[in-house]
């Protein structure tokens, strides 16, 4: 397999992560030099406007806690008996039906790295994980100087979660932008990747890094054959609604975006972000203005994409048709990953992250009824 190594200096972590979405500032518009050095002329002005919200009744049912005292969670996975959820210090917490936690380790052939925004991230379950215990999971390791992602294969013995196989490695990491969604759909698992702070890796043809990967698990061909889109920045989201892929991106300075994904296509990450127009390259089907809401997980049904934001502190509904966005929930601080399932969403707090004001309960999974 083709190895992808990519050196960073502790000079450039220190002078980018200003630029995370993740930064303790909501209100700072950081700027991107190296994009600014490369930007490529735009017929279209970026939009200003923030998208218009709607105050329809979605919620029939108040929001409750499922479970507490999470560690920083990244990822939710449901199973037939309750909930996996990926804690960005290395570890699964194990919830059952009745909201019962038990946090379990994770044995890996490569120690997860807890740098920034690395970590344990995205969770994905296989088709048969009821009999087979097996799980999909992105995690970061290497050192502070030498940040790498890799997507591994877990199996699950009741106790703790051992690493099997290796799907992908040697992804390009850094101390931001690590991307880390997972998404199995079939005999294919989507896979996100940030630009690790290198802006210029996003359009590289020959770098995995600021792309979108389609990766088959019958195996053949090599991770530059896997690249489903590029020109991203940093995916956090990612979810499929028939034949539908929608995936959600942290911007520059405000202006994060939803793209609908279609194969070939270029995203335009550092290029064009926003409304600007270039020939070969995609706008977003959504974006929010000038103010970041840092989204990471989403989740999809035939009329809404739901999504999780960070800097805006909620779960919002996005009309697929009218694109009008309906706050769900606002009083529960930073939102990291949101799933959808018998007619409830189920999201979790990402309070604990450094970033956040944590309560003495959280971080938590929640409960939200809607229509």
């Amino acid at each position: 397999m083709k190895r992808w190594i990519l050196m960073l200096s502790l000079i450039v972590l220190a002078g980018c992560a200003s630029e995370s979405e993740d930064a303790s500032t909501p209100d700072e518009t950081p700027v991107e030099e190296a994009a600014e050095q490369e930007q490529a002329p735009t017929e279209e002005a970026p939009s200003d406007e923030a998208p218009s919200e709607t105050d329809e009744p979605l919620v029939i049912g108040a929001n409750e806690s499922v479970v507490e005292q999470l560690e920083a969670p990244w990822s939710i996975a449901q199973t037939d008996d309750g909930w996996l959820i990926s804690e960005r210090g290395g570890t699964i917490a194990v919830i059952d039906a009745d909201g019962n936690l038990d946090r379990q380790s994770v044995i890996l052939e490569e120690d997860v790295l807890e740098i920034g925004e690395g970590g344990l991230l995205g969770l994905a379950l296989t088709t048969d994980f009821a009999t087979s215990r097996q799980v999909y999971a992105y995690h970061t390791y290497g050192t502070p100087g030498d940040v790498r992602n890799r997507v591994v294969e877990l199996t699950w013995d009741g106790d703790q979660f051992e690493e099997t196989a290796v799907v992908l490695d040697e992804i390009p990491g850094a101390q931001f932008h690590n991307g880390g969604r997972l998404l199995l759909d079939g005999d294919v698992l989507w896979v996100t990747t940030g630009d690790a702070l290198v802006p210029e890796l996003a359009q590289d043809e020959t770098s995995i890094a600021g792309k979108v990967l389609r990766v088959p698990l019958s195996g053949g061909g090599e991770p530059d054959d896997w690249i489903y889109s590029s020109g991203h920045r940093n995916p956090q989201g990612l979810t499929k609604i028939e034949d539908t892929l929608y995936a959600s991106e942290h911007g520059a300075s405000g202006h994060d975006e939803v793209n609908i994904l279609e194969q070939g296509n270029n995203y335009g990450w550092p290029l064009i972000e926003a409304n600007e127009k270039q020939e070969g390259l995609e706008t977003p089907w959504f974006e929010v203005g000038e103010t970041s809401w840092a989204p990471s997980g989403i989740a999809a049904d035939d009329r809404y994409v739901y999504m999780a934001t960070l800097r805006g502190n909620r779960l919002v509904a996005i009309d697929r048709e009218t694109k009008e966005v309906t706050p769900l929930v606002e009083d529960r601080g930073r939102i990291r990953d949101v799933w959808l399932g018998d007619g409830e969403l189920y999201f979790i707090t990402n309070n604990t992250d450094g970033r956040g004001n944590p309560s003495n309960e959280d971080d938590q999974l929640y409960r939200l009824t809607i229509k």
